[in-house]
């Protein structure tokens, strides 16, 4: 792939794009950004598991096998499955479309196009892992109007810095070719393009320097031969000068270059000045090339990269000198002063700000292994073990949501004008929803007492669960949880029960008798399986247990 197709292709993971291509041959509506994040914010990314997972999200329900000895058109398409060629760092991920007629039509990793191969090429790349996939009811993106939205703004806000930028090329080239034109004209067009591309090319060393790891940045660096390899040649004995990496000395060169020729394009001055510099610095691009082939053996293609804007910007300056009359009237103190200005101010704040990004990138790295490590479920279930255990019985107690012959039980003692246990509700809905294995167990901590407005909306409730289907019982506590201003009686009018009120009493006492036994100060009290939630774990975290 080359560097311009990999720059017109923003290079995404390949289990984004894996998900990305089956969602939108399903006509699922969704957003780049929610799949990413849905992707990124799994605990194993990356990993098939999360895969896996994210699909459950959209509706997409699988099951992983391995491939054995059935072939591969004795499984349904789509399926997922991960692949390595021999020059491959790591293995990738796709989506086989069709197999069928010894031949294999799938997702490629890398120029992430359809592809066609027969079963025997396929099967020598193949890690015999497969993802089956029920495809028959796929489900649109929770808020896909506002993730959608979103995304557009955040496109927008992207987009400012690289439309800003071409607007400044295009308005000193405007400038430049809007004197009468001449030498001087064509030299400063020159240097505007070639300080441009260098920044552009320095860019991604800086962008190396923080995250080397980042899968657009190792293709860009190569890996395709023994001897191309970015990470051999900046991390050598000789990839800095004044303890500051050749990166930034580049990034702070090229930025400052480019800046002059935006603020003062077809200045005299200023190109007579960046001539000069020019020459002074094409010593370095023997020295780079040489020490690259002769010394460290290994070739870094960005580094080439910068030797050839170096040389071409030699080449300008040496036409630019010859002969000129205005060199020898010498460099007025202005173009001095702003190149060592703007040249120090971005070596400065390049060089402070790298540690500062390698930190925040880090610092989410630290993250991810801290959720793998706190979303073990050996690890939950020894504090679990450790916390204060169900002593009262609860049958009988409450409203229970979802399958009533789970194995796994979560209790919410709540009370129903609670802030917290309305933020719960949503939460520990979508856990059983997506998990026939757990059901919910609401018992509500009130009074009892008449008079109390507390007591009359759990007296509702239990109304209602005994009077009616489930479903209704799921709808009417949305509709109270999840009213942003919550009115009993306008909640009574939607669901009207009568004599069934004063039935709820011996209910309610009992919940209240329980809540005093087990000494409940405050709500929402989760218990997991019998045992109170740590105190270190939210209501939102339980669903990567479950």
């Amino acid at each position: 792939m080359t560097l311009f197709t990999m720059f017109a292709h923003r290079k995404e993971s390949d289990l984004f794009n894996t998900c990305r291509y089956l969602l939108g041959n399903l006509k699922v509506n969704f957003t780049n950004s929610g799949l990413s994040d849905t992707l990124h914010n799994h605990v194993e990314y990356p990993s098939l598991l999360s895969i896996k997972d994210t699909l459950f999200e959209y509706g997409i329900e699988s099951a992983a096998i391995e491939k054995g000895p059935h072939s591969y058109e004795a499984f349904e398409t789509p399926f997922i499955c991960s692949i390595q060629q021999d020059d491959w760092p790591r293995a990738g991920f796709t989506v086989v479309t069709r197999a069928e007629n010894g031949q294999i039509d799938y997702l490629d990793p890398l120029t992430n196009k359809l592809k066609q191969l027969s079963v025997e090429e396929f099967e020598k790349m193949d890690k015999h892992i497969i993802l089956l996939l029920d495809t028959a009811t796929p489900k649109h993106e929770v808020h896909f109007s506002a993730n959608k939205k979103r995304e557009r703004d955040r496109m927008l806000v992207k987009r400012v810095p690289l439309c800003l930028t071409l607007a400044a090329i295009v308005f000193a080239a405007g400038h430049l070719f809007s004197q009468p034109v001449g030498t001087y004209t064509w030299l400063g067009a020159g240097f505007l393009l070639f300080s441009f591309l260098g920044l552009a090319v320095s860019s991604l060393l800086i962008w190396n320097e923080i995250d080397a790891h980042n899968p657009f940045i190792k293709e860009v660096c190569g890996g395709k031969g023994k001897k191309i390899n970015c990470d051999a040649v900046l991390s050598s004995s000789r990839a800095s000068f004044m303890g500051i990496s050749w990166a930034v000395w580049g990034f702070s060169f090229f930025a400052a270059f480019f800046t002059t020729q935006i603020l003062f394009p077809g200045n005299i001055g200023f190109l007579l000045l960046w001539s000069v510099i020019s020459l002074l610095v094409s010593p370095y691009i023997m020295f780079s090339v040489y020490y690259q082939w002769k010394v460290v053996k290994q070739w870094c293609p960005l580094c080439l990269a910068v030797q050839v804007v170096l040389t071409a910007n030699t080449t300008i300056a040496a036409f630019c000198l010859s002969g000129s009359a205005a060199l020898s009237e010498g460099f007025a103190l202005y173009p001095v002063a702003v190149v060592i200005l703007v040249g120090l101010s971005f070596l400065l704040l390049t060089n402070a700000a790298i540690p500062e990004l390698k930190s925040a990138r880090d610092g989410r790295d630290y993250e991810k292994k801290w959720k793998k490590l706190r979303y073990n479920p050996e690890i939950f279930e020894a504090l679990l073990d450790k916390s204060e255990r169900v002593t009262a019985p609860v049958d009988g107690l409450g409203i229970v949501v979802g399958n009533p012959r789970a194995t796994h039980e979560i209790i919410k003692v709540c009370n129903p004008f609670c802030g917290p246990c309305a933020k719960a509700h949503p939460e520990l809905e979508h856990i059983i929803h997506t998990n026939p294995d757990v059901r919910l167990r609401i018992i509500f901590a009130v009074s009892g007492e008449g008079g109390d407005i507390k007591t009359r909306v759990v007296a509702h409730l239990m109304a209602i669960q005994q009077e009616c289907d489930t479903v209704k019982m799921q709808s009417a506590l949305d509709d109270w949880y999840l009213a942003p201003v919550k009115n009993y009686d306008t909640f009574a009018q939607k669901y009207p029960m009568n004599g069934e009120l004063s039935e709820q009493s011996g209910k309610i006492l009992a919940m209240r008798d329980w809540c005093e036994t087990m000494k409940i100060r405050a709500t929402p009290t989760i218990y997991v399986n019998g045992r109170e939630l740590p105190d270190s774990y939210r209501v939102t975290e339980l669903k990567n247990f479950f």
